[in-house]
C-alpha cells in the first residue's frame, strides 16, 4: 500500500470541491419536487455573472447543488420571505421572513413552469422549509 492509499487528505480534498450534481429542474430526469438537507452555500460563476448555489444531500445520500439566482429562489432561500395572497392588497403580501436556509434545514423545491413577468417569463416554484430537527437531551452524548 502506498502513502496515497491510506493518506486521509485525498478524500477531504475531494469533498471540499465536490459540490454535487447540478440541479437541472427542467430536464424531464430531473427529481421535481427536489428535497435535500441543506449542508452549504457557495458563489460560483453563470453567463450571467456571480451566483449563489445551496447544496445538499438527498434521501439516497446523493450530493445536489441548486443554482439560486432567479427572484423566486432567491426570495424563497435566500430572504426566506413567506408570502400569502391579500385580497385587500390585490396581491401577494410577506407574513413571515425566515431568512437564508441554515446548514441542516429540509428544504423541498418544485418547478411548476414558467410565468410570464413584465420582463418575460421566468421560472416559478414552490418552496417547503423544515427547521433543523432539534436535538433531545436524551440524544447529546456525554
Amino acid at each position: 500500500m502506498t502513502i496515497t492509499e491510506s493518506d486521509d487528505r485525498f478524500a477531504e480534498a475531494e469533498a471540499e470541491v465536490d459540490r454535487g450534481e447540478p440541479w437541472r429542474f427542467r430536464e424531464p430526469e430531473a427529481p421535481n419536487p427536489l428535497t435535500i438537507e441543506a449542508l452549504e452555500w457557495s458563489t460560483g460563476m453563470t453567463k450571467f455573472g456571480e451566483a449563489e448555489f445551496l447544496g445538499g444531500v438527498d434521501r439516497d445520500g446523493k450530493r445536489w447543488s441548486i443554482l439560486v439566482g432567479g427572484v423566486v429562489l432567491n426570495k424563497r432561500l435566500v430572504e426566506g420571505a413567506i408570502e400569502t395572497w391579500d385580497e385587500n392588497a390585490g396581491g401577494f403580501v410577506v407574513t413571515e421572513t425566515l431568512g437564508r436556509v441554515q446548514p441542516g434545514e429540509i428544504v423541498s423545491i418544485k418547478f411548476t413552469g414558467d410565468v410570464e413577468g413584465p420582463n418575460g417569463p421566468y421560472p416559478n416554484f414552490r418552496v417547503s422549509r423544515k427547521p433543523v430537527a432539534a436535538v433531545e437531551p436524551d440524544d447529546i452524548p456525554y
